[in-house]
């Protein structure tokens, strides 16, 4: 009910909250809501900011784009810090590092709780995934500092049948073949009975190895970043 009341366009129940404190390197008590499904899809426009900023329940921001990278736009919630000044400003240096401070815990928070979100229950984090991978992808393409661990959290269609993520992929590499260890391959195509039918495909067919399917720009962008 707190969140369809508190936050501006939620209509769904949210798939996962996260609901952390933190006393290091700034005290931060932080509640994050991931909605089950977004409008940017449906052309409804580009998603606004949906954290709020707070200092000791006082409101300095509510939403405020800076405590959330633009790639974590789906994320809506409220971060309160007794360690931010009730007169804090974007403009001044002494402000911008702990905002930028602030915002590193409440993301390293978010990539870790959707890592094991999705060691817990893969089933439901896949659904989630289905729904949410643009906003991953674009955070792997743009957020340099943090693409190695968004990365983890991406799941791609295999030749084999199955989503599967990058790490998996790598590790189901032959032994025998360690000059591939650390190379991924992959095929772009429109939908994935084309890919199947595809005159690239078969090379890997013969060989027998596994090679991931993409069907979207962004993808074909996030593989050669």
């Amino acid at each position: 009910a707190f969140y369809k009341r508190a936050f501006k366009g939620a209509w769904d129940t949210p798939s996962y909250h996260l609901h952390f404190r933190a006393d290091a390197p700034l005290d931060v008590k932080c509640v994050l809501f991931l909605p089950s499904f977004h409008t940017e899809k449906g052309g409804l426009g580009r998603l606004e900011p949906g954290v709020g900023l707070y200092s000791r329940k006082v409101r300095i921001e509510d939403p405020c784009p800076d405590i959330a990278p633009d790639w974590c736009r789906f994320a809506k919630g409220v971060v309160d810090s007794e360690d931010l000044p009730l007169s804090i400003s974007r403009e001044k240096a002494q402000d911008k590092r702990l905002i930028a401070k602030l915002q590193d815990v409440v993301v390293r928070k978010l990539l870790r709780f959707l890592q094991d979100a999705a060691k817990k229950d893969r089933e439901k984090y896949l659904e989630w995934h289905a729904e949410f991978s643009t906003f991953l992808k674009e955070g792997a393409c743009h957020d340099h500092a943090r693409r190695a661990e968004i990365a983890k959290l991406l799941y791609f269609d295999s030749s084999t049948g199955a989503q599967t993520s990058l790490d998996e992929y790598v590790a189901r590499t032959p032994a025998d073949l360690p000059e591939a260890q650390d190379k991924i391959y992959y095929l772009h195509a429109p939908t994935r009975d084309l890919a199947l039918a595809s005159p690239y495909y078969e090379a890997f067919k013969a060989s027998g190895r596994e090679c991931l399917f993409v069907y979207n720009a962004i993808d074909d962008f996030v593989m050669t970043n």
